[in-house]
């Protein structure tokens, strides 16, 4: 019943075009609800430079502590996941790298690594470019990633697929698999059943049916708009190129990527 009457909230708000001033009204109180301890925390680590709360509230969450600390333990993860331990001079790609939350600490955990971060919003790429040192950060346009083919160890995409059309999934599936070395890994999350009950009834047959869904998209990357795979259904989209090496799924495994399905897979 709750699911029901929150869809039906969702609903009405999108039809009367109130998303924006809903979404604005969500990040002032977030600025305000979490700038005391923001504040407290960012003094405790003078020399870490941190986004503008805008651009955090747009790619993840108004909290300082989380972005530096889950950050960190995430690049961990990623090296753990795509066995970088055993790779001299590993180059590793953040693919939708937003604020620079993971791949910014991969450089002081893995030394030898040569680090890239891509995103399709060009101003926080900026903004990386001038805050993060020991990276290379890369603005995508034109629907390609700015790198020669058979280049990377491993390329991530945390949260990234779940805002972007299902329409385009395929595409950027293969042109991950351009810029990977063979052998190379990918680590993926996709929106799975863990997120299903923030779907209508109509639109999660349409997902049982089709395979993946996505809400009404007027930009990608925006944080409102989100994209849902059917498990099955992505793993037979990830066989043209990949195995798979590790699946974990969402509702089972919460804590691998906050609920998300998180896939590692491996370059055919």
């Amino acid at each position: 019943m709750n699911s029901q009457l929150k869809q039906a909230g969702k609903k009405i708000v999108e039809l009367m075009g109130a998303i924006p001033i809903m979404d604005e009204l969500n990040f002032r109180f977030q600025q305000i609800w979490n700038h005391n301890k923001n504040n407290k925390y960012k003094k405790s680590l003078k020399r870490f430079v941190f986004p503008t709360d805008r651009a955090l509230f747009n790619t993840f969450q108004l909290d300082y502590k989380k972005y530096c600390e889950d950050g960190l333990i995430a690049a961990q993860e990623m090296i753990d996941w795509g066995g970088l331990n055993t790779i001299k001079d590993p180059i590793v790609l953040d693919w939708g790298c937003g604020t620079g939350r993971v791949i910014r600490h991969i450089p002081n955990l893995k030394i030898d690594s040569i680090c890239y971060g891509a995103d399709i919003d060009c101003t926080t790429i900026q903004w990386c470019r001038k805050a993060i040192d020991s990276v290379y950060f890369d603005c995508i346009e034109h629907r390609t990633l700015p790198y020669p083919s058979n280049y990377f160890h491993l390329v991530y995409g945390i949260s990234v697929l779940t805002h972007i059309p299902h329409t385009d999934t395929q595409f950027w599936l293969t042109e991950l698999n351009r810029v990977l070395l063979p052998n190379g890994i990918a680590i993926l999350s996709t929106h799975g059943t863990h997120f299903y009950d923030q779907l209508s009834q109509q639109e999660k047959i349409k997902l049982q049916r089709e395979g993946s869904f996505s809400n009404a998209f007027k930009k990608d990357g925006d944080r409102s708009k989100t994209t849902y795979h059917e498990a099955n259904h992505f793993k037979k989209m990830l066989e043209h190129h990949f195995s798979i090496v590790e699946f974990w799924e969402g509702h089972q495994f919460p804590q691998k990527m906050g609920g998300q399905d998180c896939w590692v897979i491996r370059k055919k």
